[in-house]
Parts: C-alpha cells; structure tokens; sequence
C-alpha cells in the first residue's frame, strides 16, 4: 500500500540531470522506424551479455531480442522496459508483443508534432519539468541549439571528450574547420577550444562542462608544463617530421606520448570554469555498452583535481557506480563535489537504493542530485523516472520507519533530490 511519502514522492516533479535526447529534426527523421526495440534502451547491452561469448551469428537484431529477452526482464535494464510498457500501453514488454507495441507507439506518435511528442513523455508522463541534454555537442553543432530544436526546457553541456583523449591531429583540425582559426601552436589550441566555447555560450543555453573522456581513457589527470604539452603538440601536429627516425602520415602518437597535451587542455578548461563559475560534469564509473575498460573510471583518481579547483562545482556522474561509497566519502569530504545518481537506477536497482540510503547518512541532502534518465529517446526517461521515484520512496520509508527522518523532513529531502538541488546547482528556475 502506498505510504505518504510513496504518494509525495510520485507527485514530485524531476529535475532530469542527465540526458541525450536527439533534436526535434533527427527524431522526425527517423519517427517511422520507431517500435517495440526502441524501447529497449541501456537494454541492449545485457541482451549482449546474455548472449555470452559464442552468440549465433545468424540471429537478427529482433531474433536476438526475443530469444534473450526473458533472461534479462530481470534487471535494472530490463525493468525500465517493462515499466515503461506497463505504464504506456498496459502490455508486457515480451516478443509476442512486439507488434502491438509497436502500433501503439505509433499511434501514440502519430498526430503529434515532434514538440508535442517531448511533452508528452517527458513534460506531461514522466513529470520533469528541467532536462540537461548531453547531445555530444562539439564546436560547429551549436546550430542545433537554435529555438526550436529543443524544447525550452532543455538545456546542454559543452563536450569534446576527444580533445581530452587526443592521440591524433582529427581534434586540432575540427578545432580549426569549425572555429575557422588556423592552429599552429599551443596557444593556438587553447584559443580555438576557448572560441568554440564563447560560441556556445552565446546561445544561452550552456549549462555545463561534460567531461566524458572515461571513454578513451582514464581519469587520472596529470598537471604539465607548457613545455610539455608544447612537445605533445609538435609532434601530433607537424606529421612530415622524422620523429626518433621515423616519419608517420597518420600523425598518430601513442597515449603516453599525447597525455601530456590532453591533461594540459583539461586544466585549461577547468581555469575556464572556475574564472566562470560554470559547473563541470564528470562521467565516472561504469560504462555504457559492452567490454569497457572501468580501472580507471573510479572517482578517487580525480581528487587531485577537487584539490585543485576548489571553486570549481563539480557534479560527478553515475554515482562511480560500482565505487559509490567512495564517492560519498569524497562528497562529504570536499565541498566543491556534488554525487549524482543518474543512471544508476537502471543500472543497479538495489545498489542504488543502498547508495541513497547511504549517501543520506553521510552527505548534506542539498548536495545529491537524484535523477537522470540517460535516455535516447523521449520516451525512454518515463522507465528510468519510475525506478528513481520508487527507489526513492522505499529509501526515504525505511528512514521514517527506522525513526532517522520525519514525514516532513522525508519530503524536503524527496523535494530536494529531486528538483531542487538541480534548479539551484545550474540557477534555473
């Protein structure tokens, strides 16, 4: 039976930390091939785990869905799916389904305009009232956050994970194509990215820094000379020089090589945020997919930079999820560090639940944003929104139950998670 909390934290609207929702155009471009996979979301990933090493080749996409699907309903993922079924056209999410689910989507798509379409899932359904877009925005995409491209509820992040993980010159030169500035030197970089930032800044629309460079590489971020990111530089930048002997068209050096010029360009950036007072997200944590590489994802590898930029407001991603007790250690050690559970309510139900119950113990509740679907499509962040509402609630009841919080102080911690902290960290209102 529903509790009062259970019911407050329903009704509560979201503040959406966390999103890659595609543009109004792209989704219109592809608005008849959406059906019951579309559904599927972070899914994908366990029906390839499920599959195991030595999955049948021969099998489609949909054959491989259906034959997987039971063994995978189960988790984090799976739930989302079936939630979100559920909760839209009163179905299981199964394979003798499929088609059915793919008719009411349609037609619940049908004769809506791409706008109306947000609204209704996002705005309406899922009841957020904020969303950050993370839409791997890079220098020169900045076009699609003109009126009308988004709703005026959505606001982005500046991205360009590979500038932070460069090992080639591909970065130096979109650099350059999109800011029209010819790159010969270091300093020349650090003005074309700082270019490509102003440039995005001037829509009005930036909300953040995202940092998604886990990706390519660890976290770990060094402090190097000018000098020895100048070195970096001239080598992935002058690609006819005979470098120890040997000369590469590719231009390609290797990680160790590069990682001076990539740390150098972080910490540039992160002056920028701190001269600015911009916010910085950071993935830590799992990965998205399938066969990543998660040693140096954690978020203890960061701390020197929390040392560092002590103005600076970080809001670290995916609870480091499966290191989210570090990161509550570190919340509540640094103040300029922020825990972020987005995603990790698909990813781990009960892990998450755990780490709120934790992080409430331990972490002032202003500081801990408690939503973020991590979605594609619009959709999708109705599943996601309904795990994070009833982990939320079953956390914020043991409390109650347990004699640590009120009714009432349930509620201003339900409010705050979930709305508040995230108005008042990026100032919308």
């Amino acid at each position: 039976m529903p509790s009062d909390i259970s019911d407050f934290v329903i009704a509560q609207s979201l503040f959406d930390n966390h999103d890659h929702h595609v543009a109004f155009k792209e989704f219109d471009q592809n608005r008849a091939a959406y059906n019951a996979l579309s559904l599927l979301g972070y899914a994908d990933a366990d029906i390839t785990t499920a599959a195991g090493a030595r999955s049948d080749k021969q099998l489609s996409g949909p054959e491989t869905v259906a034959t997987y699907w039971p063994k995978i309903r189960t988790t984090g993922y799976g739930r989302a799916v079936g939630l979100l079924c559920r909760t839209l056209f009163d179905l299981e999410y199964s394979p003798e389904n499929f088609e059915v689910v793919a008719g009411k989507l349609q037609a619940t798509i049908k004769d809506k305009s791409a706008p109306q379409v947000y609204d209704h899932f996002v705005k309406e359904t899922a009841n957020i009232k904020w969303v950050l877009n993370d839409s791997f925005f890079e220098p020169g995409t900045t076009g699609a956050l003109k009126d009308g491209a988004y709703p005026d509820y959505y606001r982005f992040t500046w991205r360009m994970d590979d500038l932070f993980g460069i090992v080639n010159e591909g970065p130096i030169q979109t650099l350059g194509r999109l800011t029209g500035m010819e790159i010969l030197s270091l300093d020349h970089l650090v003005k074309a990215m700082n270019a490509s930032v102003e440039s995005f800044k001037a829509t009005g629309k930036l909300a953040a820094f995202k940092l998604g460079f886990a990706y390519q590489r660890d976290l770990v971020v060094g402090d190097p000379t000018t000098h020895d990111a100048e070195l970096a530089f001239n080598r992935i930048r002058n690609r006819k020089t005979f470098w120890d002997g040997v000369q590469n068209n590719g231009g390609a050096v290797n990680a160790l090589e590069a990682r001076p010029l990539g740390d150098y360009l972080v910490h540039r950036l992160l002056e920028r945020a701190s001269e600015e007072d911009i916010p910085v997200q950071i993935h830590t944590g799992y990965l998205a997919g399938n066969w990543g590489s998660l040693a140096g994802t954690r978020a203890m590898n960061l701390i020197p930079i929390f040392d560092k930029y002590r103005h600076v407001r970080f809001d670290i991603f995916h609870a480091s999820w499966p290191w989210t007790s570090e990161l509550g250690a570190i919340a509540k050690n640094y103040p300029n560090v922020y825990p972020d559970m987005c995603w990790m309510w698909a990813m781990n139900p009960t892990e998450a639940e755990r780490t709120l119950a934790e992080w409430l113990d331990g972490v002032p509740f202003n500081k801990i944003f408690g939503f973020g679907a991590d979605s594609g499509l619009p959709w999708m962040s109705m599943g996601y929104a309904i795990q994070a509402r009833r982990g939320v609630a079953c956390v914020l009841e043991e409390k109650i139950r347990a004699g640590f919080f009120s009714q009432s102080t349930a509620e201003e911690v339900a409010a705050a998670i979930m709305l508040k902290n995230g108005e008042q960290f990026y100032r919308v209102s």
